[in-house]
């Protein structure tokens, strides 16, 4: 028997579909959602969300379809519900999803049923993952949290071409901490770190939006250098 028009056309969205019944029965499971999933309709359609098909969990691993299910509580409250939670799919692997839930409601207002529109994120997630280790990696010192090296020079750089095209002047400091080496020497290299994260600690708590803190030395040294932005009339 072929799907009404509009069942058709939620075949065609982006996000995963699913409809449930007053018992929380599954009626409609879309195309998209078999992909993000793995299961078929055929597979989900008639079973209940309760039997823990997707077993959803937060981000803590809780258990949500057992007894913290969002989907029970929007109907209960006649509420919508958004959360992002993980999926699991059909192989057995984790996948995390935005989900937004809705009640169904007839003209009385009684619930008929629910509805759970899901976006896989794991693309998002992943990509995100990835260019913020990237950027870490590139422009923050490990050890302090501070600007690295190669992002004061790409500031300098910088600076130094406002400077000449616009005449903005600015402030360049080199600080080193008195006898650090000893420090080092006599109580080892791990004292030495805390005090360069102390230092670095400090500089973030003073650092003014205009102001850049970082370290430019070696392994076990520490130097911040501040940009200071004068006026730009």
């Amino acid at each position: 028997m072929p799907q009404p028009d509009y069942l058709q056309l939620l075949d065609q969205l982006y996000d995963g579909l699913y409809f449930v019944d007053d018992h929380r029965k599954i009626t409609f499971w879309n195309r998209t959602a078999e992909q993000i999933t793995g299961f078929s309709a055929d597979e989900v359609i008639g079973s209940h969300c309760y039997n823990n098909i997707l077993n959803h969990i937060d981000a803590e691993g809780n258990s949500l379809c057992e007894n913290r299910c969002p989907l029970a509580r929007a109907m209960e409250d006649g509420t919508a519900i958004e959360a992002e939670v993980y999926l699991r799919h059909k192989q057995g692997h984790r996948i995390p999803v935005a989900v937004r839930i809705r009640p169904l409601l007839n003209e009385a207002g009684r619930v008929l049923g629910g509805t759970e529109l899901f976006q896989d994120l794991s693309k998002k997630t992943g990509v995100l993952l990835q260019l913020d280790e990237l950027r870490q990696l590139a422009l923050v010192d490990g050890l302090t949290g501070l600007a690295n090296r190669s992002y004061f020079e790409r500031e300098i750089e910088g600076h130094l071409q406002e400077r000449v095209r616009y005449d903005w002047s600015f402030g360049l400091l080199f600080v080193d901490i008195d006898n650090f080496k000893q420090v080092n020497d006599l109580y080892g290299h791990e004292v030495g770190d805390r005090v360069l994260q102390m230092v670095a600690s400090n500089l973030k708590h003073i650092c003014r939006p205009f102001d850049v803190f970082g370290r430019w030395g070696g392994a076990r040294s520490l130097s911040a250098w501040c940009v200071m932005s004068k006026s730009r009339n």
